[in-house]
């Protein structure tokens, strides 16, 4: 009984192995986008995010520019509801 468990298992991980093995060149990055992801871009050149209907598309700088300006609320506390859209605790 416990040598069929063990043939069992060994197998099973052999065969998630080969698989990954096999797999990995359908999920690796490409060595482009590798080292386009290793290297810092400057918030300017970052295209446009869009926050939905509520908010439409606003740039990083000017969401940067919000955060800095409107931090979170510190843990613990929680903002009166007035009605207003508000996102991230801002």
């Amino acid at each position: 009984m416990k040598k069929e468990i063990l043939i069992f298992w060994l197998a099973a991980l052999a065969l998630a192995f080969g698989l990954s093995a096999l797999l990995f060149h359908y999920a690796a990055l490409a060595p482009g986008a590798l080292a386009k992801a290793r290297t810092p871009q400057p918030m300017e050149s970052m295209p446009d995010v869009n926050l939905g209907n509520a908010y439409g598309t606003v740039s990083v700088t000017d969401l940067i520019g919000y955060y800095i300006e409107h931090p979170p609320a510190p843990k613990g506390t929680t903002a009166a509801d007035d009605g207003e859209h508000r996102f991230g605790g801002c």
